[in-house]
């Protein structure tokens, strides 16, 4: 029949979702109309009439009016927790350009939070269109005794002010650090403004401890449930993180599944510590470790093949040692870790994907998932390598959108190139399994909510801007792969495609509905999309019907 269960052992379940348009992501039973669950698990999809004997005293039922239901959404790259704790003591710039601006904001924070040490900002948006960078004169103007610093929205740049830079020991004397930028005033002095492995020491100076943040975090995840998101490839390097992690747990409120990814240049035995604490434990695992090789291509870090179109003696670079690098990653991946590493340029992914491969090579051939974070940019030649090395690309598809009507990205690396950019298309037609994510906070997590996403995905069109004509449009997905990408395939990146992703009797009851079938309308119409009713481990977190 076109039932499939777990197990002859459940004759009961808790919860049945009839009268459903299911969308499985499991091509064995693509479709259904209900499913049943029974404590966290799925134990039956299926026909409404199937679902009988399951029902007994006590059994929820809803009756979805033939709404759409598939597997919760899996964002596959985010700093969700170390976003959501610093946004509570930080100034949140997003869509704040003009200076004016800008230094109002600062003004309001510094008054605000008159005892703390450092003044933090993110998510702004530096004016990549033109090269003139703000510097540490307009914040000391508001701020010139308390050290401050203002992240760019993919946190590639820091824009500080005059105690920042004396904090970091900067002055003119200071040589460039390997991997970083420090931009100059005429005379050497630092401007401010700081790009890659030049503002790391920041980083450790103003890290904030974790204690007081649970309440806005449980909020936040209330937040992500209402968008359907049940698990998040998350990244942090708060020194607190793992044991709030922990505590959440211990206390039932971490309602979401996290793979957490520890940092590679913190050292294996650090990951695999970590790792062994959580073994076994189904809401939070580790099974990679994440590693940086570029920078970006809005301030032209991105290391690319040839040059800039838009400056022609640069070519961006390696934010580490390509042989300490490489050491890392044999490391890594003879302590049976998953490597998951930013690489924006051409150059940076082909020189991963040689790394990678090297590592097949010396430590023996595995099932080991290594991944490629971002790949903006992916030379034709190399988009085969991913199904043949079984490395993962895992990308984020607003950025595409943001990147894209700003015209930095043709302007950086013109017309012969732009064919490749966010190659979403080529890289499925040739086997890669790709995954996406929103990389939370460069995208705001809820704006653009997993079903903008896919509508970006699927038009090549700005969610924020849906007029405009679609960018590339032949690199567009059809709605099947794009869920399919925030689904199964992220669980697969994180080897637990046997536990969640789709919706398959035995996995995690991790499931959204929503208001409109998305596989019938018009594209545009996905945008007005809501999510009304999200389950987690088989509990009902979010109900809007």
């Amino acid at each position: 029949g076109a039932k499939f269960t777990m197990s002859d052992t459940f004759h009961k379940a808790d919860l049945v979702l009839q009268n459903a348009n299911v969308w499985t992501v499991d091509p064995r039973l693509p479709r259904a109309e209900a499913v049943a669950i029974n404590g966290d698990k799925i134990v039956a999809v299926g026909k409404n009439s199937e679902m009988a004997p399951l029902l007994v005293n006590g059994t929820k039922t809803y009756d979805l009016g033939g709404r759409l239901v598939f597997p919760g959404f899996n964002d596959s790259h985010t700093h969700f927790m170390v976003a959501t704790a610093r946004m509570a003591t930080s100034m949140n710039l997003l869509g704040v350009e003009e200076l004016s601006e800008i230094q109002g904001i600062l003004r309001e924070h510094s008054e605000k939070f008159a005892d703390i040490d450092w003044l933090m900002g993110f998510r702004w948006g530096p004016p990549h269109h033109q090269d003139t960078w703000p510097t540490r004169h307009d914040l000391d103007k508001v701020e010139p005794t308390r050290p401050v610093a203002i992240f760019d929205m993919d946190g590639h740049t820091a824009w500080v002010n005059s105690p920042a830079l004396k904090a970091l020991g900067y002055d003119q004397n200071t040589t460039e650090p390997e991997g970083g930028t420090i931009v100059r005033e005429e005379s050497g002095f630092p401007s401010g403004i700081l790009f890659e492995k030049a503002f790391e020491p920041l980083e450790r100076k103003a890290l904030l401890d974790f204690k007081g943040f649970s309440v806005p975090i449980i909020e936040e995840i209330a937040n992500l449930h209402r968008i359907g998101l049940t698990s998040i490839s998350d990244n942090a390097n708060l020194p607190t993180y793992i044991d709030f992690c922990e505590r959440m747990l211990g206390d039932g409120n971490l309602k979401i599944r996290v793979n957490h990814w520890p940092d590679l240049d913190e050292g294996v035995e650090k990951a695999i510590q970590i790792r062994e604490r959580f073994l076994g434990n189904d809401k939070f695992s580790v099974v990679g470790v994440k590693l940086f090789m570029d920078g970006v291509l809005s301030n032209r870090t991105a290391w690319l093949l040839e040059e800039y179109s838009d400056s022609q003696d640069e070519t961006g670079y390696p934010v580490n040692d390509m042989d300490e690098l490489t050491e890392w990653v044999l490391e890594a991946d003879r302590e049976g870790f998953q490597v998951i590493t930013h690489a924006i340029g051409d150059r940076g992914v082909r020189e991963m994907l040689d790394v990678y491969e090297r590592a097949a090579r010396e430590n023996g051939r595995r099932d080991s998932r290594h991944r490629i974070e971002h790949g903006e940019m992916i030379h034709p030649d190399d988009q085969v390598r991913f199904a043949q090395l079984g490395a993962i690309p895992s990308m984020t598809p607003m950025h595409c959108a943001t990147s894209e009507p700003k015209m930095y990205l043709p302007i950086r690396i013109g017309p012969e190139r732009e064919i490749y950019a966010y190659a979403w298309r080529d890289l499925i037609d040739a086997g890669a399994r790709l995954c996406f994510g929103t990389d939370h906070p460069t995208l705001s997590i809820e704006k653009p909510e997993p079903l903008k996403q896919l509508f970006h995905a699927v038009t090549r069109i700005p969610p924020d801007n849906p007029g405009l004509q679609p960018w590339r449009p032949e690199q567009a997905v059809t709605i099947e792969e794009a869920i399919r990408c925030y689904t199964l395939e992220p669980a697969y990146a994180e080897f637990k495609d046997d536990q969640k992703g789709s919706i398959t009797p035995g996995k995690f009851a991790d499931l959204c509905v929503l208001d409109q079938n998305i596989f019938e309308i018009d594209p545009h119409q996905i945008l007005e999309t809501q999510v009304v009713m999200t389950i987690f481990d088989g509990e009902i977190v979010h109900l809007a019907l």
